[in-house]
This record gives structure tokens, sequence and C-alpha cells, in this order.
């Protein structure tokens, strides 16, 4: 007696039979369908109440694990079609490069909804082409877009898949992440503004960013208007914070070299820098290139210095210079972390900046 997979259901010498504990009932059939259709009809007529309970139990075990199996497929739907409708709803509220950096960091995640597996293999695939503090960053957006998921669509699992993936870095001092120019590292990078000349915009790239502390993305956005001989104003269409629209004294040094003599020579109705075309929003993205393509010191060296580093060295010697810290952060475009100066108290006077930039490019060249 061969059992099938119909339960009370089995076959003997090709002839199908009913078979319940010390039941037995020939279904005089060879053929599996009019044997299960017989087998039917003794459920039907209530021949067995035992076996009519096992099929029933049988189909209602079939249907759930057909609903499990849809369960998971709506859970699992494909990840592009959520992260289309997260970047729809969310990316009016971030800034261009913002919403192009969550963008592409979404691109990492498999096609389908990644269940906790897939989490942690997703993480080991990055970890092996990028750093962890990369690897960090992108989490961040992972954890986002599975947040929003488990807020809008009620079919996802309430646990997040990548919860506690988050790589613990050794704290370092901040103030170390970056070097500052020293004197000697300055007339290097003065050599190379100067290699092209004052005609240039990559020389005025170095110089303005050499004395006023700006991040290379505002200082690709100025326009002529922007500049004049007694401020500059970072106003860009793309800021990091809100506390980057500022004006800024036009540092008495940037007159001397003749700053508003090629402003002047300069299309009033372009950027100074519109050569340098935006990239996935951002302004500098050309520029950055240029500057580390023809940066003199070299990317592994213990004191490399970058573009971004003159803005640590504007800074640094704000500090040597006894500058009290609001009138620095207004400089450079931070806000002073307290709650009487940021939310009331107001922008300092332009006089009282003008003399605190001058203690900008004193000591070094």
């Amino acid at each position: 007696m061969k059992s099938t997979n119909i339960p009370y259901l089995y076959s003997r010498n090709g002839i199908f039979y009913y078979r319940n504990r010390n039941i037995w009932k020939s279904l005089r059939t060879g053929c599996k369908a009019e044997a299960f259709k017989k087998l039917c009809q003794f459920v039907s007529t209530g021949k067995t109440e035992t076996a009519a309970k096992s099929l029933k139990d049988k189909s209602n075990l079939s249907e759930k694990i057909t609903l499990s199996s849809n369960v998971r497929h709506i859970e699992r739907h494909k990840t592009a079609e959520l992260v289309k409708a997260y970047l729809l709803e969310n990316s009016p509220r971030w800034c261009a490069r913002e919403a192009v950096r969550v963008t592409n960091s979404l691109k990492f995640l498999p096609e389908l909804l990644p269940q906790r597996d897939d989490a942690i293999e997703l993480k080991k695939s990055l970890l092996e082409e990028k750093t962890p503090t990369t690897f960090n960053r992108y989490l961040k957006y992972f954890n986002a877009f599975y947040h929003w998921i488990m807020a809008n669509y009620s079919a996802v699992s309430s646990v997040n898949p990548f919860d506690n993936l988050k790589i613990r870095l050794k704290k370092e001092n901040i103030s170390s992440k970056r070097n500052a120019y020293s004197a000697v590292q300055l007339k290097e990078v003065f050599k190379l503004a100067e290699s092209y000349g004052k005609t240039d915009r990559r020389y005025w790239l170095i110089m303005i960013g050499r004395y006023t502390g700006a991040r290379m993305n505002e200082i690709c956005q100025l326009k002529p208007s922007d500049i004049t001989a007694d401020s500059i104003h970072i106003k860009g269409d793309i800021l990091k914070t809100s506390n980057a629209l500022r004006t800024i004294p036009t540092h008495p040094k940037l007159i001397e070299l003749g700053i508003l003599h090629w402003i002047s020579c300069c299309d009033s109705s372009k950027r100074l820098f519109h050569e340098w075309r935006p990239v996935k929003g951002s302004f500098s993205h050309s520029a950055s290139r240029w500057f580390s393509r023809n940066n003199p010191f070299k990317r592994n060296a213990v004191d490399y210095v970058d573009f971004y580093s003159l803005r640590h060295t504007v800074a640094t010697e704000l500090k040597q210079g006894g500058i009290p810290v609001q009138y620095a952060a207004q400089i450079m475009g931070h806000s002073n972390g307290s709650i009487t100066y940021d939310r009331y108290g107001k922008s300092i006077e332009m006089a009282e900046l003008r003399k605190a930039i001058c203690a900008v490019g004193n000591k070094l060249p």
C-alpha cells in the first residue's frame, strides 16, 4: 500500500483506495484524478468526518502557505518602485547635492526589498570597496529609507534589517581630521595660483579661498555683483546650511591683488566661475577635480593638505588672532552653538567683522 500526497488516498497494484484507521474502501479506479473526485464525494456526503476534517485542514494549510507567500511577495516587491516613491515625497526638502547622494546610495540596495540576511551581505560587499566611513554614510540613507517604508506600508515588517549595522569608529580629535596650511605649504599653493596668472579663474579660486575661508562650492557660485570693495556676499543657490548665507568683509589683500579689476572684465550675466559647470548638483565638482589633479601635495602624506585646508587655515588664524568665536562663526558660516546667539542674536556689524578679517594672512603668507 503506497501513500499519495492526498490524505487518506492510497494506491495498491494500480488501484486507489480510501483508508482511515480500520476503514478500507476501494475507489475502483486507477486514475488519480477520478480517485480524488470520489474521495471528495465521501467527504461531502459525511461518510467520514475525520477525512473531511483532514482534507479541510490541508486545504486551509495550503491557503495559509499561499497567503504567506503572497505576503512575502508584498513585503519584498521591487526596491526601485519604493525608492521612486520615497524620492518623490522627500526630494523637495533636500538640496540638489543631497538628493544626488541619497539617490546614488540607494542604488546599492538589492532588487527586492532586503531582509536581515540581505542587509548583512550588502554590508560585506560594500566594505570590500568602500571605507567604513563611507559605509556608515550609506547606512544613514538606508535607515532613513526603510523607516519611511515602515511608516507608509503596513504590509512591510516592522523590523528594520539595517539596525545595528553601523561600524563603530575610533573617535578622533575634530581639529586633526584636516591639516591647516603651513607657511611653506602656502608658498607652494601660491606658486600654483601664480602659474595661471591674475586673469585666470584658477588663480582667483585659490585667492578667494585663502582670504575668506569660504567653501569651494560657495566660491564657485559667486557672481560679479556679489563682490564689492567692501564685502563678499555668499548667497548661492546651494549652500550647506542656513548659516552659510552670509556677508564677509572683502580682505584688503584681495583688493591689492586686483580682484575688482578681474571682476570688471567678467561677464556680469554669468557666474565668475561659469566655465566649471555644475555636475550632479555640485558647482564645485569640476573645480575640485582640477585642484586635486594639480595639488602639489601628495594625498598619502602625513601633512597632506587640500583646498578645504584653506578653510582650516583661516579658522586657525582667526583663533590665533584672538577673534571672538561669534565673529569667526559669522565669517566661516557656522552656527554659534548657543541659542542666545543663534536664535536671538543678530548679525555683527560689518565694521567689527572687517577688523576680524584682518587677522587672516598676518602671520602666514
